[in-house]
């Protein structure tokens, strides 16, 4: 839960002050106890749906205690309507916790008192849907419900036998295909893993020190504040996976320092939207979207965060160099030495903060083990890190805040997994998937490219008004199926719709981050949206290019994956150059047009298409070999190793703007 949803929580006086909090504390100790199998040792069997019946009992019935119905609601007041909703969500999942051992042995025969528990679990994740993300998801969970309920009247396909209230409810509440599957799952293992993992890194001075160490690697250079905004919510994206939260943490002292710097409103507000949207794809954690990929393709997640890094790499080089190229374009300098941190000093006396993010990388890529236990680990390394230092220790209070931040952040992704469950419940009970895939494979006519076209505008559509997750997961179970049936690569297929998913966060007209960003820069929404696609070109060009070519997904040779990597980098770099229209001097119309086609040829693996990329290029720059000289005869002699390496996406101004 972001910030801006925070700040519409209820703040209640009285018993309930002292109530809600140790109910949000109990909705993470009852994670920790399931997944450090607390009930194993106290020789209680205790089974997954049970656990998760818990969980549900616990996000539906604080979702209602503090979310208000109406935005214009008194944070104050809690209606007699929310109470009764708030015990009827507490019991839907309790119910669960005791008695569904008890449905299994009965193979699912139900009472009506359990068909109603189920029609009620339904219509309150609907209702919580709405009060935590808007009217999107609960119209489109209604359409599902009425597809499952009359399949039976609608043409062609897309029609079936129909189900009745008996059959759809039971099957939507009980069984793991629906509310309790895996999206649900996720949220109540690994994602609750990660998001207690980050609470517990910001809480002991993690997030400043990250921001503190880019300001003192970057701040100074062209651009500086842009720079750090990209390399910090990169950071920060590992940690809570919510490009909403991202914005508003970093976004906070960035977008101000990139305006003082110069650069417009709209344009410092698209580079912290992208750069914050860039966390769900961005490994070691990503995004909640991620894990689920994982579940629906069987493998481990350290595999995806594998196959995903090339990529994610490709989209913030891509956001680096455009604004690096504004920058020389409007001639903005970095800021003052004199007012940035000093990079050895802060890691002198921060440095074991980074020990916890060095402990994730290490046991989720290298060891292996599940990304739950990884993130388990790696909330006791953030622990023992902050003991290091009186001012980063997290005694009981600090850590009983964290766990009631976790919570928090907890409650929209909670009721969006749940939202899931119903949609796939939906989907599978009716056949909707192999349906539409049969649909969409005849549209397309065998066709690869034209399939993929449908997929991303698909995406681009659902991804409007839906959370990653929810979009994607949605797409993997109606698109995905089509994808492989014309021999899609499996991984490329799911990362495709991860990706699309992931950009609706910045694409107009919804874009959320693009909304937060634009509001905290005082700029127009949609002129911020719309520069934030132009800085994220990268995500959207990248699923086409690696599912036609994986090779960029780790599918190949070293030999091969190095060059495709490198050439790929490098059109990234012309493709920035021919958007913003500078490289080395400021570009004409048809300079820009060979950068963008060169640029693009150099992205997609391949030699021919590398060849038919850099030889425009190669002409472009060889007219401009004496601005390239002149560059480097101004620049060489305040150069530093590092900095020669980056030319010219690093060039330092030998004046920076004072503060």
């Amino acid at each position: 839960m972001n910030t801006d949803e925070l700040t519409r929580l209820r703040q209640h006086k009285g018993a309930l002050n002292y109530a809600i909090p140790v109910l949000l504390i109990t909705l993470p100790v009852w994670g920790l106890a399931y997944l450090l199998d607390v009930h194993i040792y106290l020789g209680i069997r205790f089974t997954l749906p049970q656990y998760i019946g818990g969980f549900l009992a616990l996000i539906l019935g604080l979702t209602f205690l503090l979310s208000p119905a109406r935005k214009a609601e008194p944070r104050d007041l809690l209606p007699w309507y929310d109470i009764v909703l708030a015990l009827l969500g507490f019991a839907v999942g309790i119910y669960l916790v005791f008695y569904h051992p008890d449905i299994e042995q009965r193979h699912y025969v139900v009472t009506g008192f359990e068909l109603f528990l189920g029609a009620s679990a339904i219509l309150l994740i609907l209702e919580a849907a709405r009060r935590t993300t808007g009217w999107v998801l609960p119209v489109m969970g209604c359409c599902f419900l009425f597809y499952a309920f009359y399949t039976n009247i609608f043409p062609g396909m897309l029609q079936g036998k129909g189900h009745n209230f008996y059959r759809v409810v039971p099957y939507l509440y009980l069984t793991e295909s629906g509310i309790l599957g895996v999206a649900l799952h996720m949220a109540s293992t690994v994602v609750l893993a990660y998001v207690l993992f980050g609470e517990t890194l910001l809480a002991s001075g993690g997030g400043k020190l990250i921001s503190d160490l880019c300001l003192a690697l970057v701040g100074r250079f062209r651009g500086g504040p842009a720079k750090v905004a990209v390399i910090a919510s990169a950071f920060f994206g590992t940690m809570s996976g919510s490009p909403g939260a991202n914005v508003v943490v970093t976004g906070t002292f960035t977008i101000p320092m990139m305006k003082r710097i110069g650069y417009e409103p709209h344009f410092a507000g698209a580079v912290e939207a992208v750069a914050s949207t860039g966390g769900l794809i961005m490994p070691p954690v990503m995004g909640v979207a991620a894990f689920l990929m994982a579940e629906f393709l069987g493998t481990s997640y350290a595999n995806v965060a594998i196959a995903a890094a090339l990529p994610a790499i490709l989209y913030y080089i891509g956001v680096f160099a455009q604004v690096d190229f504004e920058a020389a374009k409007k001639d903005l300098r970095g800021l003052h030495s004199e007012n940035l941190p000093e990079f050895k000093r802060t890691l002198r006396s921060s440095w074991q903060l980074l020990f916890p993010l060095a402990a994730l990388i290490y046991f989720l890529l290298m060891a292996r083990i599940t990304p739950t236990t990884a993130g388990l680990y790696a909330v006791v390394a953030a622990i023992l890190a902050s003991l290091w230092r009186r001012e980063s220790r997290l005694g009981p209070r600090k850590l009983l805040l964290i766990l009631q931040r976790t919570a928090e952040s907890m409650l929209s992704i909670g009721i969006i997994t749940a939202f899931v469950g119903i949609i796939i419940g939906a989907t599978y009970l009716t056949g909707l998937g192999l349906n539409l895939s049969i649909i969409l494979t005849s549209v397309a006519g065998g066709n690869i490219a034209l399939l993929l076209v449908l997929a991303a505008a698909t995406s681009i559509v659902l991804g409007m008004g839906m959370p990653s997750v929810a979009c994607y997961a949605l797409l993997a179970t109606l698109i995905g199926p089509a994808l492989k049936e014309l021999g899609v690569d499996l991984f490329a297929a799911h990362l495709f719709l991860l990706y699309f998913g992931a950009m609706s966060f910045i694409t107009p007209p919804v874009a959320p981050a693009a909304i937060i960003a634009a509001g905290m820069a005082k700029a127009s929404y949609m002129r911020t949206g719309w520069q934030a696609c132009r800085l994220g070109i990268v995500a959207y060009l990248a699923p086409f290019v690696f599912v036609l070519n994986p090779v960029l997904l780790m599918k190949g040779s070293i030999a091969e994956i190095t060059f495709s990597f490198l050439t790929a980098a490098l059109g990234v770099v012309f493709l920035a150059a021919g958007l913003e229209g500078y490289l080395f001097k400021r570009a004409n119309w048809l300079e820009r047009i060979v950068f963008i086609v060169g640029g693009v040829g150099l992205f997609i693996p391949g030699w021919e298409t590398d060849l038919l990329g850099i030889l425009p290029i190669a002409c472009v720059c060889f007219r401009e070999r004496q601005a390239l000289r002149g560059l480097y005869r101004s620049f060489a002699p305040s150069a530093t190793p590092g900095v020669v390496f980056s030319l010219p996406l690093m060039r330092r101004f030998k004046k920076p703007t004072p503060e």
